[in-house]
């Protein structure tokens, strides 16, 4: 019985540790995200859900963030949305 319950204590923690290599987390340098927040841009609409990890479409104009060439920006609803350049995935999102 005591095999059994360490068996499946070891089983439980490995599932766990795979889950949490699923989701990647970008931290999004302080600095971009300050430039954005002051420095709003003319609203985009997007068809469906913006939301982190989401990819933006090709037709929407991402402006670059100075000193964080890796990312870009746009603005939805009032909302910043920091997106990666090279994959055009969004990465931070203001509240």
């Amino acid at each position: 019985m005591r095999r059994i319950l360490l068996a499946m204590a070891v089983m439980l923690a490995a599932s766990g540790s795979a889950f949490a290599q699923d989701a990647v987390v970008i931290e999004v340098p302080q600095p971009a995200r300050d430039y954005v927040i002051a420095h709003p841009i003319d609203p985009v609409v997007i068809k469906g859900d913006v939301a982190v990890g989401a990819a933006v479409s090709e037709d929407v104009k991402l402006v670059p963030i100075p000193d964080s060439p890796d990312y870009g920006y746009i603005h939805v609803d009032k909302q910043p949305v920091i997106v990666t350049m090279k994959d055009r995935k969004v990465v931070y999102m203001s509240k």
